[in-house]
């Protein structure tokens, strides 16, 4: 058990017939998959699970999207990092499918259709209610065990995520248990803790720094990115009609009044920027606040300043944690992502380090700093709703019913 969710420690799965959700959501150009991060994650638990008839659950974009497709690439990407067959039927809970599943030996691996392409995945409705779907009522009787190792979709309380721990003994996957580990360790262990916020999405930073604050988790908040601009316009700094507006356009009904509070209430521990990055026709320039707002006519901010690189830089990487989401700025143009990269480098200094998913997730690979980062989320919006002190429905449901009804049997 790990925080009160059972894991694969929990039960004995050799030989059963085990249903995985699993997230190999990918970015897709003209029919090729484009990255294989999320598809590496899955790995270790396919293969604890490699003595087990193995059918795998997942989904790709969903409907009105460009890359809104089958399955089909990604059964081919799993089978060469598995160096195993993974089987790919294009059917969810066809007599067709069912008949496959039926015939499967151990250590046979099936990958079924994208499970957005049933329009009841994404409604709105209970575990219990998800649970009598056709999907999860005609599948569930077919398997012993339910595994969730999607963490990055675990936010969603959709019916592959949440249908089926309500009719089938369920317990996280490997990935889910290094999720859960590693964000327990950023909010809850002992020492000193740094957070640094960034990003275009600020209600995002905003939940998290709430958390964080509000708990006394977080010793400071550092922000950066158009989370940062926010608050400085919140001070009292003129960004100039083009900066406000991109920050009008990611407030998503952010309050200003309550915002300015927060910023009052916690001035000593929130650390805003104190230059910028800014594009001129000679190339990067970087700006004090004050320089920047005496111009007449002020330019695009790109990235957070040298200055500020160096004041951050310095502090965060003497913490005994840091957890960075968002970043510092328009990190694909090479001039602008040295914030993101220098920051990003801090963070691998510190005692603990943990970088969130989405965006900042793909800088530290594109720094080539993954591999002295401590965790690298593979979940966006599942991470922030970790540290934001939220419950993820997909594993709450796993929890509750293996405390009600599962923790007595004995696959087990």
């Amino acid at each position: 058990m790990i925080d009160g969710y059972p894991t694969l420690d929990d039960v004995s799965f050799s030989g059963k017939r085990v249903l995985m959700r699993i997230d190999i959501n990918a970015p897709i150009v003209e029919s090729e998959i484009l990255d294989t991060t999320r598809f590496r994650s899955h790995v270790p638990t396919i293969e604890e699970l490699e003595d087990c008839r193995l059918v795998l659950l997942a989904h790709q974009s969903r409907p009105g999207k460009k890359d809104f497709t089958s399955l089909s690439k990604h059964a081919e990407v799993l089978s060469r990092l598995l160096d195993r067959d993974v089987e790919y039927v294009d059917e969810l809970f066809s007599s067709c499918a069912i008949r496959k599943i039926e015939e499967m030996e151990e250590g046979d691996i099936i990958l079924l259709e994208n499970v957005r392409f049933y329009s009841e995945e994404e409604l709105k409705k209970s575990p219990e209610e998800h649970a009598r779907s056709h999907m999860v009522s005609k599948l569930s009787r077919h398997f012993d065990l339910y595994v969730n190792d999607a963490f990055s979709a675990s936010h969603r309380a959709h019916a592959s995520l949440v249908g089926f721990p309500v009719v089938l003994p369920a317990v996280v996957g490997r990935l889910v248990e290094k999720e859960i580990t590693a964000l327990s360790t950023a909010l809850r262990s002992d020492g000193r803790k740094a957070f640094v916020l960034g990003g275009a999405k600020i209600s995002d930073s905003v939940k998290v720094m709430k958390n964080v604050l509000e708990n006394g988790i977080a010793e400071k908040v550092y922000l950066t990115g158009v989370v940062a601009n926010y608050f400085l316009m919140l001070s009292g700094v003129k960004l100039g009609e083009k900066n406000e507006k991109v920050v009008e356009d990611n407030k998503e009904g952010l309050s200003d009044e309550e915002m300015r509070e927060l910023l009052e209430r916690y001035r000593d521990r929130i650390v805003l920027p104190v230059d910028f990055g800014v594009e001129s026709e000679e190339g990067r320039v970087d700006l004090s606040i004050e320089e920047f707002e005496r111009l007449d006519e002020k330019p695009p901010i790109k990235d957070i300043g040298r200055e500020t690189v160096r004041m951050f830089s310095h502090e965060i990487e003497q913490y005994d944690v840091a957890v960075i989401n968002g970043p510092a700025g328009v990190f694909e143009e090479e001039e602008f992502a040295y914030g993101t990269f220098e920051i990003l480098k801090a963070v691998s200094r510190a005692g603990f380090s943990v970088v969130g998913g989405g965006h900042i997730s793909s800088a530290a690979r594109l720094a080539g700093l993954d591999e002295r980062m401590d965790h690298i989320s593979t979940g966006g919006g599942a991470s922030i709703r970790f540290l934001s002190g939220e419950k993820l429905p997909a594993l709450e449901v796993i929890k509750k019913y293996w405390r009600e009804k599962w923790s007595h049997f004995h696959l087990l």
